[in-house]
């Protein structure tokens, strides 16, 4: 018995290691930080969204990066800030505008992959995940609170695109996106349990045998 115990423990143990390499993180960022993932500097330049669409007339470049702006709208946390297509906040031109976030799900399960957090948009606008439809949308004056959403659905294989969508009905314009979960199942399998783990896997197999052992007897 003593040495089934000890066996029914150890294949516990192997499992519960194994177990853990299974989720994983979706690398997503923020709006308003650096290449380094920290907020920039007020008015400075930011990475990683880019504009893909903008409305005729306007001069912002195609591909260029928003900046650090917040003249009037919910507070900018630690980890998110608001952006705009001009230092200044002013894009000169009404009409829609869309910033991309490109995010890759290499190694991950598509069909496990969910995305949540919240977003803000000068004047009104919505947040998608590639082609699909809205997954939430804000009003025309709705940048006094920020908006939940979640993406739980849509996603592909390898390269997805997260899109904002705002509407510039009047200069001063920008967006806000904040992420609190971005996850998947990974499709890489675990890493074998290598000889070197063999001691502390025996190790711990003991003492759960053992407990087990000193709770049936006190039982």
């Amino acid at each position: 018995m003593k040495n089934a115990s000890f066996v029914t423990a150890l294949v516990s143990v192997v499992l519960l290691l194994s177990g853990f390499a299974s989720a994983a993180s979706i690398q997503v960022h923020n709006t308003g930080v650096g290449a380094s993932d920290i907020l920039v500097a007020p008015d400075a330049q930011t990475s990683f969204w880019t504009l893909s669409a903008k409305p005729a007339g306007a001069v912002e470049p195609i591909g260029s990066n928003p900046f650090r702006f917040n003249c009037c709208y919910f507070p900018d946390t630690a980890s998110a800030a608001w952006v705009s297509p001009d230092a200044s906040g002013n894009a000169g031109t009404a009409g829609v505008y869309t910033y991309d976030l490109v995010i890759d799900l290499t190694g991950l399960d598509p069909a496990t992959a969910s995305i949540a957090g919240t977003f803000g948009t000068d004047n009104d606008g919505s947040i998608s995940l590639n082609s699909d439809s809205p997954v939430a949308t804000t009003g025309f004056g709705d940048f006094g609170a920020p908006t939940p959403f979640t993406i739980n659905g849509g996603f592909v294989a390898g390269l997805n695109t997260i899109h904002v969508r705002v509407n510039n009905g009047g200069d001063p314009t920008a967006f806000f996106v904040s992420f609190t979960s971005a996850n998947a199942i990974s499709t890489v399998p675990p890493a074998p349990v290598s000889a070197l783990s063999w001691p502390t896997l025996t190790g711990l197999a003991l003492i759960l045998a053992m407990s087990g052992t000193f709770l049936t007897r006190k039982a």
